[in-house]
């Protein structure tokens, strides 16, 4: 990988290049696995979040009906969809980490 890092630029007339290499300290052990890792938790985070904002919007919305059968509904709705969207994504976890763990792929939530 530091070899990706390093940089080669031609000198003059005799065309030997002068090499640049990466300095000691740069951590060149970035994986293709620790990436998808990092997108998948990140990923996570957001659709949590997510979930969490249409509570308060379900929330809020419910409140407002004031018993209009439809707004209730609609707020239900919303409600029921925010807990499904958490219980996809936490069967999502379980999935991936199950099959990383079979494959000896680093595990999303303990990060061994």
């Amino acid at each position: 990988m530091k070899e990706l890092l390093s940089l080669s630029i031609p000198q003059g007339a005799d065309s030997t290049p002068v090499q640049i290499q990466t300095p000691a300290d740069i951590p060149s052990g970035v994986s293709l696995g620790a990436l998808v890792t990092t997108l998948l938790q990140a990923a996570m985070v957001f659709g949590i979040l997510m979930s969490l904002g249409f509570f308060v919007y379900g929330g809020l919305h419910w409140v407002q009906s004031r018993g209009d059968k439809e707004s209730l509904n609609k707020s239900r709705r919303i409600l029921i969809y925010a807990v499904f969207g958490l219980i996809v994504m936490s069967l999502a976890l379980v999935i991936v980490n199950v099959i990383t763990s079979a494959l000896g792929v680093q595990n999303l939530i303990s990060g061994n």
